[in-house]
C-alpha cells in the first residue's frame, strides 16, 4: 500500500488499526523458546507499536523496529514511558532498542547493519501483489549468508482487496526461495479470528516459516 494508507490507518485508529495486537505473539515467544533471540541483532520491519520489541530487547543484544508512521513510534514510546534519544535525525534509541522513523524500502543495508534475525509479524501481508516482491527484494538486500528470517502470515478465503491480504506457502516460496532455505513451521486454523466473522471467511490459517538466507 502506498504511505499515505498507513498515515490515514494511524490517524483514524480503532479498526484501521486492529492489526496492532497488545500482547507479545506466540511467534515471538517461539523465536525466543528456539534460541534465535537471546544475543541476537534482531530487526523489526513495520513494527508499528508492538509489544514484540520491548520482548525481544529484554535478551536480544539489539533490537532495530523500522516504522513510516511518525504518530505509531510517538505512541510506542509513550505507551512504554519510555524517553528516547534521537541519536541522528529519525533514529530515536532507548538502551538496546532502536527504532527507525523510515520506510523500509529505502533502508539501506550500511544504514542497518549486520543483523542475526528478521522478524516479520504481518508485515509481508501488508503489501499487495506488486509491493510483496519489492518488499521481498528488499529484506534480501539487508541480510547476509546465515541470517535467520521469521515470516508471519493469514491464509483465507475468500481473498479480500484490502490489507492483511492472504498469504500461502506456495507464495512464500516463490518470492523467497531462491535467495533462502524455507521451512514452514506453523500453521494453525484461526476459526475464532475477528476476520473470520467480519468478512465471512470459509477459512483462515495463521503460518509462521522460519528462513535462513543461502
Amino acid at each position: 500500500m502506498e504511505s499515505e494508507f498507513w498515515y490515514d490507518s494511524w490517524a483514524v485508529g480503532g479498526t484501521k488499526t486492529s492489526f496492532h495486537l497488545p500482547n507479545v505473539h506466540e511467534h515471538a515467544l517461539l523465536l525466543d523458546n528456539l534460541g534465535l533471540v537471546a544475543g541476537a541483532r534482531v530487526l523489526v520491519p513495520l513494527c508499528g507499536k508492538t509489544a514484540d520489541l520491548r520482548f525481544f530487547a529484554e535478551t536480544a543484544a539489539e533490537v532495530v523496529g523500522v516504522e513510516l508512521v511518525p504518530r505509531a513510534v510517538a505512541e510506542f514510546f509513550a505507551e512504554n514511558d519510555l524517553d528516547p534519544v534521537e541519536e541522528e535525525p529519525d533514529v530515536f534509541r532507548c538502551g538496546n532498542l532502536v527504532i527507525r522513523r523510515q520506510d523500509i524500502f529505502t533502508l539501506t543495508p550500511d544504514e542497518l547493519g549486520p543483523v542475526d534475525l528478521v522478524y516479520d509479524r504481518a508485515s509481508l501481508i501488508a503489501f499487495p501483489d506488486d509491493m510483496r516482491q519489492r518488499y521481498a527484494e528488499a529484506i534480501t538486500r539487508l541480510v547476509r549468508p546465515g541470517t535467520r528470517y521469521f515470516i508471519n502470515t493469514l491464509e483465507y478465503h475468500p481473498t479480500l482487496p484490502t490489507p492483511p491480504f492472504s498469504v500461502g506457502p506456495a507464495e512464500v516460496v516463490d518470492r523467497f526461495g531462491h535467495a533462502f532455505e524455507v521451512e514452514h513451521v506453523a500453521a494453525q486454523p484461526r476459526p475464532e479470528h475477528r476476520m473470520v466473522e467480519k468478512f465471512g471467511l470459509t477459512s483462515l490459517v495463521e503460518h509462521g516459516f522460519l528462513l535462513r538466507a543461502r
